[in-house]
C-alpha cells in the first residue's frame, strides 16, 4: 500500500487535529519533503483574493514573510489550483526565478531560506463552496507521476479527516439558537417563512428575524448560502 495511506489508515479514532497533523509530518517525510500545509483555496476571482492556512508546520516567522510578499495571492499558484483537480508540482525557480546578488529576488530568496526547494500542491475541490489544496514542501525537486496519485487519493483523506474533526468542534461550539437552528432547518427542506412561522407557531416576521440572524452569524450572503454553510459546519445537525 502506497505509504500516505499506510499512515492515514493508522490514525486513531475517535479523529483530533493534533494527531492529524503529526500524520501529515509523517507523510510528508515519507515522500522527502519537510514541510506541509492544508489551505484554502480562494473561489471568486477577485484580485485581492488569496490562500489561508487551515493547517501547517510552517514557521510563523516564515509564513509572516510569505504572507508579505504576497505570495498568498501569487496568481499562477491560485489559476492553476482553481483549474481543476490536478496535481500541480513546482519548484522554486520555476515560481520565481532565480536569486541572483546584482538581481535580488525576494520571493527566491525567502524559499531557498526556508529549504522551499520544491514541492506539490493536491487541490480539492468540494461540491459545495469549498475549494482546497494540501501541499508539500522541501528540499526535493521533482516527484513521479506515481507518487503524486497517491497523495492525491490520501488529499481527500486527509480533508475528510480534518472537516470530521472541525464538523465536531463547530457542534460543540455551534453559535446559532435552537429557533435559528429549527429555522434554518425548515428552510433547507423548502419552507418559506410563512410555512416556517405556522410549523413553529412564530409571526413570519420573528421567522424572518431568526434567518437573518442566523446568516449574519455564519457569515453568508444569503439564506440559501447560510443553509448552506451551517449544514456543512455541523450546526444542523
Amino acid at each position: 500500500m502506497a505509504p500516505a495511506l499506510t499512515i492515514l489508515g493508522r490514525l486513531p479514532r475517535p479523529w483530533e487535529e493534533s494527531v492529524l497533523a503529526a500524520a501529515l509530518l509523517e507523510i510528508a517525510e515519507a515522500y522527502g519533503y519537510s514541510r506541509y500545509a492544508i489551505l484554502h483555496i480562494p473561489s471568486a476571482d477577485d484580485v485581492r483574493a488569496e490562500m489561508k492556512i487551515i493547517i501547517s508546520n510552517w514557521e510563523p516567522a516564515f509564513q509572516k514573510a510569505y504572507d508579505k510578499l504576497g505570495l498568498f495571492r501569487f496568481t499562477p499558484v491560485i489559476r492553476a489550483l482553481k483549474a481543476g483537480p490536478t496535481p500541480f508540482p513546482w519548484d522554486a525557480e520555476m515560481l520565481h526565478g532565480y536569486d541572483e546578488p546584482n538581481e535580488p529576488n525576494p520571493p527566491a530568496r525567502l524559499l531557498a531560506s526556508a529549504g522551499f526547494h520544491g514541492g506539490v500542491y493536491l487541490p480539492i475541490h468540494g461540491m459545495t463552496t469549498f475549494h482546497g489544496a494540501l501541499g508539500f514542501a522541501g528540499a526535493r525537486t521533482d516527484i513521479s507521476e506515481g507518487e503524486m496519485s497517491e497523495l492525491q487519493i490520501a488529499a481527500f483523506g486527509i480533508f475528510g479527516v480534518l472537516a470530521a474533526c472541525r464538523f465536531d468542534d463547530n457542534k460543540r461550539s455551534n453559535p446559532l439558537t435552537p429557533r435559528e437552528r429549527d429555522c434554518l432547518k425548515l428552510a433547507m427542506l423548502g419552507k418559506t417563512s410563512s410555512e416556517i412561522g405556522t410549523i413553529l407557531s412564530l409571526s413570519e416576521h420573528t421567522v424572518s428575524q431568526h434567518l437573518t440572524t442566523a446568516t449574519r452569524k455564519v457569515d453568508a450572503s444569503n439564506r440559501t448560502h447560510a443553509v448552506a454553510i451551517a449544514a456543512q459546519m455541523g450546526y444542523l445537525s
